[in-house]
């Protein structure tokens, strides 16, 4: 079951939102009366990527994406400044594009954030550099994340650059903020043709403030537990937490933001309890990210083509042996239709934590992972 709640109608971008314009979907909800994954059967292969003479540190990758034509997918190693591309058909290594440390078109030394962008454009950031690269390694757009270039934001913000992601047309980029060195449960939209901003609340993931804990020694803080996270999903922005099953979709054509919320029948909707939010040792704080860890944790959505429908991945931990081993995860798996109304659910067995760089091909989940040191996947089958 869904339902869907549309916050905030934005038809003059960066117009002024006031609490009137929110108002309710007349969309009704919708559950499944026959579970689609009931009988679900999983198939799985391993299958190493042919990298050639090249020397490849395949633990490195941090972000991906697929090009537009879904025949690529890209990595970035973000230690190395480098994005390398590989053919799905052929399972090879494609291109290795080094990209420049200095000068005018000098990329981030390592990168926090990445995203694939049509025309084999890339959009690579971290807290000094935010800009979109062509293939040929030239900058084509300074994004410059800081409250103060863009009207209407506060100065206050910063770390604009955190998920950082940036529209097809290049108009527009979103990014989850920080405000003060706390976490917000809010959006900035960036105007990039106009220099303008806007803060967005997201009062339906406010409870992923409960889900995090800090501990500060010496002038500097770690922080474990609960995000959000932005990510890009059939032309659209889907902001998520692993606190709770609700997701926001931001549609950058229409400038709609809308809250979905879920009703699952497998798992609680959303994590419960109350936790510290200071540690007083780094010893606590890892306690209290292993109790966090100990309820359902849901990730994000999976476009499949074929199908024309979404899944997602949800887990949940089991703590720890004596020997300090973790006890194995409770896996699950969703499946909804286009428009976001559940399909399916089930509990997924005897199954690793792989699902971390997932996507669609060709009606398979493609889950990366290095095999004997060089890049690889695990291919999962669905049958239902």
């Amino acid at each position: 079951m869904k339902k869907i709640i549309l916050l905030l109608s934005l038809a003059l971008f960066f117009a002024c939102g006031t609490p009137d314009q929110q108002k309710e979907n007349p969309s009704g909800s919708h559950s499944y009366t026959e579970n689609q994954l009931e009988n679900l059967q999983i198939t799985m292969d391993t299958i190493k990527v042919d990298v050639g003479e090249e020397i490849i540190n395949a633990t490195a990758y941090f972000g991906f994406g697929l090009s537009t034509d879904k025949k690529r997918i890209y990595f970035a190693d973000g230690m190395n400044t480098e994005v390398h591309g590989y053919n799905l058909r052929e399972r090879k290594l494609e291109r290795r594009i080094v990209f420049e440390k200095d000068g005018p078109n000098q990329a981030p030394d390592f990168i926090n954030f990445f995203q694939v962008l049509p025309n084999e454009e890339f959009m690579l950031a971290n807290y000094a550099i935010q800009a979109v690269f062509n293939d040929q390694t030239e900058k084509i757009l300074d994004i410059k994340a800081l409250p103060e270039e863009y009207e209407g934001l506060d100065e206050s913000l910063s770390s604009l650059y955190g998920f950082l992601h940036v529209s097809p047309d290049k108009k527009l980029a979103i990014s989850r903020p920080l405000e003060y060195g706390k976490e917000s449960v809010s959006l900035v939209l960036m105007d990039l043709e106009n220099k303008t901003g806007q803060v967005l609340s997201l009062p339906g993931l406010e409870i992923t403030k409960k889900f995090r804990a800090s501990f500060s020694q010496g002038g500097g803080t770690t922080t474990m537990g609960d995000n959000l996270v932005i990510q890009e999903v059939r032309d659209q922005f889907v902001i998520y937490s692993a606190s709770t099953a609700d997701i926001y979709v931001y549609d950058w054509n229409s400038k709609e933001l809308k809250l979905i919320e879920f009703d699952h029948q497998l798992v609680p909707n959303g994590k419960s309890g109350d936790f510290p939010t200071e540690a007083g040792s780094r010893e606590e704080l890892m306690e209290i990210a292993q109790q966090i860890r100990n309820q359902v944790s849901f990730m994000g959505l999976l476009w499949d083509d074929s199908r024309q429908q979404y899944f997602r991945f949800a887990n949940k931990q089991n703590g720890l042996l004596e020997t300090g081993e973790p006890r194995k995860s409770d896996w699950y798996l969703f499946s909804y239709d286009e428009n976001f109304n559940l399909l399916g659910e089930t509990e997924l067995e005897n199954l690793s934590n792989f699902f971390y760089q997932s996507f669609f091909y060709e009606g398979k989940i493609y889950n990366y992972l290095p095999v004997d040191e060089d890049p690889g996947f695990v291919i999962m089958t669905l049958d239902f």
